[in-house]
Parts: structure tokens; sequence; C-alpha cells
């Protein structure tokens, strides 16, 4: 399907007053945090935003985000593809007094002008869903042989050949 390029910058406080939804992608190009965190970003993001006033009549925005992109296993480095993929929920604010009335299932989103850069916040919300460490799944991996078949033998191998025996012995 070929969705629409979302505008990189927009006025959430009017589009919340209309309850307008975005649906569409973000370039490559205009996400360079996220390229230097991957090997590589295999497509554009894709996002679906819903902009609303919630009951207490603040400005929120809500959504979902994925993209494809190339990392690398930690186990045999070689390349490995994952979705990235983040919900998010924020309250647009004027400035950092207005913390503290953000409501608790809402993230703040300090919006000082008018028009505000919506690729940079779609960009923060899917930078905090990379992973720490990434792996292939077991059994795609040629990293596989280098992993323990058994936890449980070694783990209680572990305990009778502990270094810390001879002190029990002392202690006795």
């Amino acid at each position: 399907p070929v969705f629409m390029a979302l505008p990189l910058q927009i006025d959430p406080r009017k589009l919340a007053l209309q309850g307008i939804s975005l649906e569409g992608t973000v370039n490559v190009e205009d996400l360079p945090r996220l390229a230097s965190a991957v090997t590589s970003i295999c497509g554009p993001l894709w996002a679906s935003v819903q902009f609303n006033l919630d009951e207490s009549k603040a400005k929120v925005a809500t959504g979902s985000i994925k993209v494809p992109v190339e990392t690398v296993c930690q186990r045999c480095l070689d390349p490995l593809t994952i979705e990235l993929q983040a919900e998010f929920a924020v309250q647009v604010i004027w400035s950092e007094d207005h913390i503290n009335r953000v409501a608790t299932n809402y993230e703040p989103w300090l919006v000082t002008d008018k028009l505000a850069d919506f690729s940079e916040l779609l960009e923060d919300e899917i930078l905090l869903a990379l992973p720490l460490v990434n792996y292939h799944a077991k059994g795609e991996c040629t990293g596989d042989t280098f992993m323990q078949e058994d936890e449980g033998a070694a783990g209680d191998e572990v305990v009778t050949d502990n270094p810390f025996n001879v002190l029990l012995q002392l202690k006795k």
C-alpha cells in the first residue's frame, strides 16, 4: 500500500482542536538519529496518529508507529532485520513549567512555538522502542553453537565448583 508522506512541521494544538487523524510515512532521510542507531533503515517509518482533546480539554496525540531496520545480531554479528514498533500518548505543553499539568497516562510534548517538528516526535518514540541487544531467533543464528544447550545442568555445576566453597570450609 502507498501512504502519503506525513508533514514534517505541524500545528498540534490546531489538529487536536479539530480532532484530526494523520496516517502516512516519514522518509528515511528525515530520521537521522535512528539512522545512526541502526545499520540501516529498510523502509519508511509508518505512523498513525490521532489528535484530540482529552476529558480535561488538554491537547493530546496518541498513535502507533513502525519501521523496518537492519541491525547486528549480538551473538553472531551478522545482519538482522527487525520491525521496530511503538505506541505512544503525548500531551502538548507550552513550557517546562507545565510538566506538572501532564496527566499520568501521557508523556509531555514540549511545543514552544505554533509549529512542532512532527518527525522528531516520531523518531523519539521509535528510538525508545529500540532493543538494547538484538539476537536472531534460536535456530536461525550461526552463533547458536556457542550457547549452552542445557542451562540447568551448567547451573548445578557452578554451585558444586564454587570458588567460595573454600571460604565456607574455613568458616566451619
